[in-house]
């Protein structure tokens, strides 16, 4: 693995923090050209990438830490998120009620939006994925199907599982990602109704990430019970989300740009 993608003297670009950055700059991107097709202002997603950039740093590395208390003893084993170590579904949500409260505040629907941004997300879990894998973290239990991996010992993975074959889960949540990223383009096109591709972005995300989780090593602190993690149980409650968003918004039509 390469958790330093670039060490020159002490200078260091860590290879997770290196493709969040990454990840971050693609959506918007990605977001910025659906939005223009789609009659809605480039301006309003590039005003809203700042509250979703802070609120996901910020509520990815909160939920990581305190399901993972032990790992944390200082001020700087905080804010050190470039070494690795967040939760997305702690992003997640406070990304979603940073922008419903600017959305409201500029008078601009949320839905249109959401459906605008969804496909961005699920590339977003793609790329930022392949810098867990490099890193080491977010790491899978032992296996010995032929797709385990033995991580190198200064990785988590390798820390945690010395000299074992682990299921490379990280590399399974970016597959997952990218085919997710495809699915909502897809069904964009047939469901032609708004809030239904963050809808189904809710669902498909919701049902990959609770499957791979079976596969995926997690401390105590974050199981609840002997079968699911915290994140299964977050998983269940998205894909509940995602079923009422398509059932409510149901009959509410899309502008004719999203089904060209």
């Amino acid at each position: 693995m390469h958790p330093v993608l670039i060490e020159i003297g002490r200078f260091r670009i860590y290879s997770y923090g290196f493709m969040l950055a990454v990840s971050f700059f693609a959506g918007i991107w990605l977001a910025g050209r659906r939005a223009e097709r789609h009659g809605i202002n480039r301006e309003t997603i590039y005003d809203l990438s700042i509250i979703l950039i802070i609120a996901a740093v910020v509520g990815s590395r909160m939920l990581y830490i305190l399901t993972h208390r032990d790992h944390y003893h200082g001020i700087i084993d905080v804010v050190a998120l470039w070494q690795g170590g967040a939760t997305y579904y702690g992003g997640m949500v406070l990304a979603i009620a940073g922008a419903v409260v600017f959305l409201r505040r500029k008078g601009v629907s949320f839905f249109p939006i959401a459906d605008v941004c969804a496909p961005s997300v699920a590339l977003g879990v793609f790329l930022t994925r392949i810098g867990c894998f490099l890193s080491g973290c977010c790491f899978g239990k032992p296996t010995q199907c032929p797709l385990g991996m033995v991580f190198p010992g200064g990785s988590p993975a390798g820390y945690t599982m010395p000299h074992m074959h682990i299921h490379p889960t990280q590399l399974y949540s970016s597959l997952y990602g990218i085919i997710i990223f495809a699915l909502l383009l897809f069904v964009e096109r047939r469901v032609r109704h708004s809030g239904s591709t963050f809808g189904f972005l809710c669902i498909f995300y919701g049902v990959a990430r609770f499957t791979v989780d079976f596969f995926r090593y997690y401390e105590n602190s974050a199981m609840v019970g002997d079968l699911m993690n915290v994140n299964q149980i977050l998983s269940l409650g998205l894909i509940v989300t995602g079923i009422l968003i398509l059932v409510l918004r149901r009959g509410r039509n899309l502008p004719a740009a999203f089904c060209a």
